[in-house]
């Protein structure tokens, strides 16, 4: 019985990519319902379970294994554990990793709504910059704490935390009601 709890206590360790898939798993579509509860003061049982479970399945098989291979790679670039180092990673990453995980979060989950093709692109153009705007602040403090103080095998996780707070922003980005939905209307008939 010892053996079987080692081996299982191990296994996070040994798959670190699962590990930060199970933490999106559970953190994305409980954001969503936080955000539900935060804006409109929807109740458990009044949850919109069906953009819960989009938020879980965009954040399960579509964020997590991004963001894990963008870390990986990443990493192999700064290996020194130092505040400046740290900061240059933060930075780098806003500029380059960012930008694309936003766009690809507001056209993924519109994908995933099964939104036409032009209210994906359209919600990207409407929620991008003022979305980045924000993560500007958020992320490079974030990013300098996990790369300073927390160590490589458990960066996915406290990413997962610090995504705890972002998510629940994106997910008020994303149920904000898109501005141009009469260009969306005229594509759709």
């Amino acid at each position: 019985m010892n053996s079987i709890l080692t081996k299982f206590r191990k296994l996070p360790i040994q798959f670190p990519l699962v590990r930060g898939m199970v933490s999106y798993a559970v953190i994305w579509p409980t954001c969503s319902i936080i955000q539900e509860y935060i804006e409109n003061g929807t109740t458990i049982e009044n949850a919109d379970w069906l953009r819960a479970a989009r938020f879980g399945i965009f954040g399960t098989f579509f964020m997590a294994p991004v963001f894990y291979g963008w870390m990986k790679y990443s990493g192999r670039f700064f290996r020194r554990k130092n505040l400046r180092t740290a900061i240059t990673r933060a930075a780098i990453e806003q500029v380059s990793y960012s930008p694309v995980a936003m766009a690809y979060f507001f056209f993924g989950m519109s994908l995933l709504e099964m939104k036409p093709l032009k209210a994906c692109i359209n919600e990207v153009k409407e929620k991008f910059w003022p979305t980045y705007k924000v993560g500007v602040i958020f992320w490079p403090t974030a990013q300098t704490i996990n790369f300073y103080f927390v160590s490589e095998k458990n960066r996915i996780v406290f990413v997962s935390l610090a995504s705890f707070v972002w998510t629940i922003f994106m997910a008020h980005m994303k149920a904000k009601q898109q501005t141009h939905i009469n260009e969306i209307k005229g594509f759709d008939e």
